[in-house]
């Protein structure tokens, strides 16, 4: 899936390290989240992004754990770096 990316945000303090991002592509929308990191250069709200990876559904909505991806152009049309 390639979108845009809204909120991003860390895991809470003394929580195992988690990063979750919400991607939209029109009125599709997949909660990414990676496992064991915190932050990930480049994974800042309004960036465009690409995933790949298994979808998966929790609490009804659906998530890619840990998924393979590939970084767009940042908010204002600068190329990825």
């Amino acid at each position: 899936m390639t979108g845009s990316l809204g909120q991003v945000r860390a895991g809470a303090p003394g929580a195992p390290p988690m990063l979750r991002a919400e991607l939209t592509a029109g009125r599709d929308a997949v909660t990414v989240v990676w496992l064991g990191r915190n932050r990930i250069t480049g994974i800042e709200p309004g960036r465009a992004l690409s995933v790949e990876g298994t979808l998966a559904l929790r609490r009804g909505r659906p998530v890619i754990y840990n998924p393979r991806y590939e970084l767009g152009p940042r908010p204002g049309g600068s190329m990825p770096g």
